[in-house]
C-alpha cells in the first residue's frame, strides 16, 4: 500500500513539473542618461540600467540610480499588475567645489583655457567627475599650472605660492613729482619703487608739467634685480598767447613789437614780463604777466572804444548807406516809425568829417558831411528825394508807355508812368516789355 502511494506522488509531480508555467503578471523598465547607472530598488541593487525588472510586486517602489561622478536620482514608481511600468532619468554631472587662494592674492585664474576670475576664489560650477587644468597667472611671478581632480562634492581647496619673476626698480628726480611710467603703464609719481618690473628690457618714462619728458629705454632686468633711476629733469620754456577784442591789437612786451594779436610768443624764460597793447582809436593797456617755466598762459586784452560812432535813419527804409565810400549797410523798417527806418548804427569812427552818401532806387542821390567826436554819437535823419526815371517800356495795342516798373504778375504789368502815377496793363495787351538800360538809378 505503502508503496503505491508513493508512486501516485510521484506521478503527480512529474505532471505538476510537465504543466508550462504563469509567466510574471508585473514588469519594470529602467533606464539613465548615460546608461551604466546601477539600479536600486526598495534599498535592493537590481543591475545596471538599461534593465528590465519582472515579478516585482504590484504597487509603489522608491527607484534609485547611481552612477559615479554624476548626482543620484531617487523616485517613486507605481507599478500595477498586469501593465508595464517604465521609469528613466537624466543624470546630471556632480559639481566640485573648490576654493582657489594665492600668495600673491590677485593671480588670474583659467581652468581649461578659460579665464573665471582673480584669487580669492570660490568655484562651484565644475565637473566632478572630470579632471580640470588649472593656470595660475600674474605679472612679475612664473606661472603655475597644475590639474584639479575631486573627490565627488567633497570641497577642495588649493592655495598656491607662486615664484617671484620679476624686479624691483626705484625711481628718483629732481624735482620730485615726476609721473613714472614703465612699459606703458602708469605706476605712481616720483620718488616710487614699482615692484613686478618683468624681465627683460624695460622702457622707463618720466614727465612732468614744465620739464623735457625723459625716456630710458636700456634698462634690463632679470628675477630678484633691484635697481635705483635717478634723473634731473630739464627745464622747458613757456609760451605766452596773447588776444585782444578787437582783434588786431599791437603787443609789445618789455617794450619790443612783438606782432598783433592773436599772438604766440614761443620759448620765454621763466619771469614777469611787461605786455603793451595799442590799437588806434582805443585806449592803452598795459599789465604785467608772469610766465612759469614750461607753462602757456593765455591773456586777452579788452580794449576801451575811444572812438565816435554814427547813427543813420532814412526816410523811407531801404537806402544803401556808404561812408568813405564803402557800403556800411541798408536801413530796414522800423517798428516803432512809418516815416523813418530803424537805425543803422556806425561804430569804431576816427574824429574828424565823414563822407556819407545815401541811395536807393527812384531817389536822389543824397550826401552828408558829417563831424565825428571821440566817444560822441553823432545822428544823420535823410529824407530822400523821389525821382522820375524811366527802367521800363511797355509797348501794347495801344501804343508805348515809360516809366518805373513797380510789378509784374502773370495777369498785369504795373507801371509808375509818372511820379505817383500808376498804370495797370493786361497782359493780354501787351506786345513786348522792354528794360531801359541806366534806368532807376
Amino acid at each position: 500500500m505503502r508503496c503505491i502511494l508513493s508512486i501516485c506522488a510521484a506521478m503527480l509531480a512529474l505532471s505538476a513539473m510537465s504543466q508550462p508555467q504563469e509567466p510574471p503578471r508585473t514588469r519594470l523598465d529602467v533606464s539613465s542618461q548615460p546608461s551604466g547607472a546601477m539600479v536600486i530598488v526598495d534599498g535592493a541593487n537590481c543591475g545596471v540600467a538599461p534593465t528590465t525588472l519582472f515579478g516585482i510586486a504590484p504597487g509603489r517602489h522608491l527607484v534609485k540610480l547611481s552612477l559615479p561622478g554624476y548626482s543620484e536620482s531617487c523616485s517613486y514608481v507605481d507599478v500595477k499588475d498586469g501593465f508595464p511600468a517604465t521609469f528613466g532619468e537624466v543624470l546630471y554631472p556632480e559639481k566640485g567645489l573648490l576654493l582657489v587662494k594665492s600668495v600673491p592674492e590677485g593671480c588670474e585664474i583659467a581652468i581649461d583655457g578659460a579665464v573665471v576670475g582673480m584669487t580669492p576664489r570660490l568655484i562651484t560650477d565644475l565637473n566632478a567627475k572630470d579632471v580640470h587644468r588649472m593656470t595660475l597667472s600674474k605679472t612679475g611671478y612664473k606661472t603655475s599650472v597644475f590639474d584639479i581632480k575631486f573627490d565627488g562634492r567633497r570641497p577642495l581647496v588649493r592655495n598656491e605660492t607662486l615664484i617671484r619673476d620679476a624686479g624691483v626698480l626705484h625711481v628718483i628726480s629732481e624735482p620730485a613729482g615726476a609721473q613714472v611710467m614703465l612699459n606703458g603703464i602708469v605706476r605712481g609719481k616720483t620718488p616710487v619703487t614699482v615692484d613686478n618690473v618683468p624681465r627683460g628690457q624695460a622702457t622707463l618714462k618720466l614727465s612732468l608739467d614744465g620739464f623735457k619728458e625723459e625716456v630710458i629705454s636700456d634698462i634690463v632686468m632679470n628675477p630678484g634685480d633691484e635697481q635705483t633711476i635717478s634723473r634731473v629733469l630739464e627745464m622747458m620754456p613757456g609760451t605766452l598767447y596773447l588776444s585782444s577784442v578787437p582783434s588786431g591789437a599791437r603787443f609789445y612786451l618789455n617794450g619790443e613789437f612783438r606782432g598783433e594779436s592773436p599772438l604766440s610768443i614761443p620759448d620765454l624764460p621763466p619771469g614777469e614780463y611787461e605786455v603793451r597793447a595799442e590799437k588806434a582809436g582805443y585806449s592803452v593797456e598795459t599789465r604785467m604777466i608772469t610766465v612759469h617755466n614750461g607753462a602757456t598762459p593765455r591773456e586777452e586784452f579788452r580794449l576801451e572804444n575811444t572812438m565816435g560812432r554814427l547813427e543813420v535813419r532814412t526816410s523811407p527804409y531801404g537806402a544803401q548807406v556808404f561812408l568813405d565810400g564803402a557800403l556800411v549797410g541798408t536801413t530796414v523798417e522800423s517798428a516803432v516809425s512809418a516815416e523813418f527806418s530803424k537805425v543803422l548804427a556806425i561804430e569804431n569812427l576816427a574824429d574828424g568829417e565823414h563822407v556819407l552818401v545815401v541811395r536807393k532806387k527812384g531817389h536822389a542821390e543824397t550826401v552828408r558831411h558829417p563831424k565825428i567826436r571821440s566817444l560822441k554819437t553823432s545822428t544823420a535823419k535823410i529824407r530822400l528825394k523821389r525821382v522820375f526815371e524811366p527802367d521800363v517800356e511797355v509797348t501794347t495795342t495801344m501804343g508805348s508807355y515809360r516809366g518805373m516798373l513797380v510789378d509784374e504778375t502773370p495777369d498785369f504789368v504795373i507801371v509808375e508812368v509818372a511820379l505817383g502815377v500808376q498804370r495797370s496793363f493786361p497782359q493780354a495787351d501787351i506786345l513786348s516789355v522792354r528794360r531801359i538800360k541806366g534806368g532807376g538809378k
